[in-house]
């Protein structure tokens, strides 16, 4: 749980240990969907705190930068690279390039915004008490898609940060992920019935489209679909179910 809050947060719970270890090691990942409900949570809090005093947009502005403020904006950065990426012209080298470059390009910016966007909007929508159980719920469901993407989808780089979040026994650690994601499923099971079923899409048509255009996946790919999945989450709570 701390490799995991280490790899995926900037808390400072890393050790000595996990630092030696983290270009081979699992570091936590069966875990990733536990620190994703706890960021959730936080996020749910600052939602809360938020909307008591101000607006309900104000309050869904103020959960998604807790969420970016404690990940070190990770996966948004990786969401921003992989649409330049993917959705840039080139061969496979070129695109691969495009998601080192640190610039982030026209592709990256528009669906950067449009992913925040929808999120605050979908946040907007809802109480307080429904966002927070969303928020954990999404943060949980969305790290568990990227442990989706991590198992099933082949890791194209010799270096980065996803040779990290890959190695051995990663189907051992989807399993124990999905149970903790089911766990807190249990908060709200019907509609994260539903949800869970979006972020499998999700995480299939991220993986199906980083296979055909770089020929699978990357640490900024894992970021993709752990953002498009939680949007997908929490438009699921959103809708009038």
């Amino acid at each position: 749980m701390r490799a995991a809050m280490a790899f995926l947060t900037v808390i400072p719970v890393a050790t000595h240990e996990t630092d030696e270890g983290a270009s081979g090691e699992r570091l936590g990942r069966a875990y990733f969907p536990a620190v994703g409900a706890l960021l959730g949570l936080l996020a749910g809090l600052g939602f809360a705190l938020t909307a008591a005093v101000t607006s309900p947009v104000l309050a869904g502005v103020a959960a998604i930068a807790v969420m970016a403020v404690l990940t070190g904006a990770l996966h948004i950065d990786g969401l921003a690279d992989a649409a330049d990426g993917l959705f840039g012209g080139g061969d496979v080298a070129r695109r691969l390039e495009v998601m080192r470059d640190s610039r982030v390009g026209s592709f990256g910016l528009a669906t950067v915004v449009l992913v925040l966007i929808g999120d605050i909007a979908a946040l907007a929508s809802m109480s307080p008490p429904r966002a927070l159980v969303a928020l954990v719920i999404a943060g949980a469901v969305s790290r568990w898609a990227l442990l989706l993407v991590i198992a099933t989808v082949p890791y194209v780089r010799q270096s980065g940060l996803g040779v990290a979040a890959g190695g051995p026994h990663r189907r051992f650690d989807l399993v124990l992920g999905s149970a903790i994601a089911a766990i807190v499923c249990l908060l709200d099971w019907k509609r994260a019935a539903a949800a869970v079923l979006v972020a499998v899409l999700i995480a299939f048509l991220v993986g199906v489209m980083a296979r055909r255009r770089i020929g699978g996946a990357t640490g900024d790919i894992y970021g993709a679909a752990a953002e498009l999945s939680q949007l997908g989450v929490l438009v699921v709570f959103a809708a009038r179910l």
